[in-house]
């Protein structure tokens, strides 16, 4: 696939600001605008798909399908500041800016962190949150713009976790109180969310929670005694500096006026390291592989993924000695593939070629190409690889790199047609013993897919392809469908009605295309539920239409129908 490339996470102390492909221009305060694809899937902390996730990109939405699966239209975005945001209710908002180049096609995997509840007090006492993994809140009498029970949702995030990349948000680009951009190198975050029987609450005007963060004993000796503090501005998808914390003992101790993420971060200075990692030679890339840096001295760790050229490259500390071990999570979980002791580095460096010896592990290149129904090319398809993915090119062909360390015999396969409403049986291929390439062939993906909504706005038909349904009790009852789809343009519908059976009813929301629409208008449109699923698995089945005015004013009509499964 033309540009294929893989988000590059986290790198070190951690700057997964500084991770992009091979090719790569220095770090810059503009940027050039360019077109750039997006794709790639949302996964909970268990790695399961997300679905219905919301992607925002270049002013688009679009929604993730039950595989947790997207592909956004070509935008024009700045080279060295592309920011695409995710939103799913249940989980806490991710964003981050990437590096990309001109026509790349930019594969990320992002993992939500779920919202979970860890206390709650009395806004008129305060109260004292202690949060898993070592945080501590103490909020004083009224320290909430609400009254009553006062929620508290967080979540502490530990810099030696060595998936931080995969949930961290932004990349660790920051900008001072002096209005420099810097990377910075953390010492631990947490994000923190209230909310009272009303909704979301802020930290009152006037008053600050103090903020306890652990210092973990393999940073110790690092930890200065004053250290900034910084929280994330999620639409700038930066760091913002904002006060100070003191070392007191084994914590960071400071004082905060409102809630998001907040760091304890300072700055280091860095170089730059890249290289590429290879199954055997130099033919064969490792994409999706984690490559992880961990400075021999203090046990910092950091890591990035590979791209499809397996490639990688960011910034690292200047001046230190680092091991890198490189893994595959999903393939071979904590296996080490293999180690090297590296640097210290004193200015920017390639590496090189880093070339993976498969006698330990079972290294198989699948490949195949998909044709349509009238046996022509699909163009907008992407293939599922056991549990993994790889989209295919505008030609039909794909090519993937697997790599099993559990002596897998045989992986499932199938086939996706996002423009055509169609997918390839599953098929069950063997592997290889010993490794080596296996070609399926020709994938014909022909049949209709199972769910799907199609819908005429304004006398233009769409048809968006595997939605999400949810029967979501916490809202009484209430029914929220997310459909999503690629047709060479952004095609995307969201609506949320009231039903707990058949029936006719008014949508209470509506998002189509790049429409938003007012509750009082949504109300215009209404939707027929012929069959409604009395479990999970069962299908939504039913017609919509009406007629509304968008929030930019104009006048629209819509109608269709939609056949969706139930997820939960």
């Amino acid at each position: 696939m033309k540009n294929l490339k893989v988000a590059l996470l986290g790198m070190f102390l951690l700057s997964a600001l500084s991770w992009w492909a091979c090719n790569k221009d220095n770090l810059q305060s503009g940027g050039k605008i360019v077109d750039v694809t997006f794709a790639g899937r949302i996964i909970d902390e268990a790695g399961l798909p997300i679905s219905g996730a919301q992607i925002h990109l270049g002013g688009e939405t679009i929604l993730t399908n039950d595989q947790g699966i997207f592909r956004t239209a070509k935008v024009k975005l700045p080279d060295n500041d592309a920011i695409l945001t995710v939103n799913k209710n249940g989980y806490f908002d991710f964003s981050r800016a990437y590096f990309v180049e001109d026509e790349a096609f930019q594969t990320v995997t992002i993992q939500l962190l779920r919202r979970v509840q860890v206390g709650s007090f009395n806004n008129a006492s305060g109260g004292t949150i202690n949060i898993p993994g070592g945080v501590t809140l103490k909020f004083p009498p009224n320290a909430a713009d609400a009254s009553g029970s006062i929620r508290v949702f967080a979540r502490y995030l530990s810099p030696a976790d060595q998936e931080l990349g995969l949930f961290m948000p932004g990349d660790l680009r920051a900008i001072n109180t002096g209005g420099e951009e810097l990377t910075l190198a953390t010492f631990g975050m947490v994000v923190v969310e209230l909310e009272s029987t009303s909704g979301k609450a802020q930290v009152a005007e006037g008053k600050e929670v103090e903020l306890s963060m652990p210092i973990l004993s393999t940073m110790a000796a690092d930890a200065p005694s004053e250290i900034p503090l910084w929280y994330f501005d999620i639409e700038k998808s930066r760091w913002l500096e904002e006060g100070s914390a003191q070392k007191t003992g084994n914590q960071y101790v400071g004082k905060v006026k409102h809630f998001s993420f907040w760091n304890c971060d300072v700055g280091l200075p860095l170089v730059e390291l890249s290289g590429k990692v290879y199954l055997d030679d130099e033919q064969h890339p490792l994409a999706g592989g984690q490559v992880i840096l961990t400075t021999t001295a203090s046990g910092w760790p950091g890591y990035a993924i590979t791209d499809a050229n397996g490639c990688f490259s960011g910034a690292v500390i200047r001046g230190v000695e680092m091991e890198l071990t490189i893994q595959s999570f999903d393939q071979c979980g904590s296996q080490i593939l293999y180690t090297q002791t590296i640097g210290p580095f004193n200015s920017n460096t390639a590496l090189p070629p880093i070339i993976l010896n498969s006698s330990v592990f079972n290294a198989t290149t699948v490949t195949g190409l998909l044709l349509d129904c009238n046996n022509q090319p699909v163009q907008n398809g992407y293939v599922r690889i056991a549990n993994t993915f790889a989209f295919a090119n505008e030609d039909g062909l794909f090519s993937y790199n697997l790599v099993s360390c559990n002596s897998i015999s045989s992986i499932d396969v199938q086939a996706f047609d996002l423009d055509n409403l169609k997918e390839s049986p599953v098929q069950t291929v063997a592997l290889p013993p010993t490794g080596g390439t296996v070609n399926i062939g020709i994938m014909i993906v022909c049949t209709g897919l199972d769910e799907y909504i199609q819908y005429t706005l304004d006398g233009q038909t769409y048809t968006a392809t595997e939605p999400s349904g949810v029967l979501d009790d916490s809202l009484n009852n209430d029914l929220t469908v997310y459909l999503q789809s690629q047709n060479g343009t952004t095609t995307n519908m969201y609506m949320v009605f009231g039903a707990n059976q058949t029936g006719t009813y008014p949508l209470d929301y509506l998002s189509v295309n790049s429409l938003q629409v007012s509750s009082a208008q949504s109300a215009n449109v209404s939707t027929t539920v012929t069959t409604f699923p009395a479990v999970v698995n069962d299908y939504f089945i039913g017609t919509f239409s009406g007629s509304f005015q968008s929030s930019q004013g104009a006048n629209h009509t819509i109608s269709g129908n939609y056949r969706v499964k139930r997820d939960y």
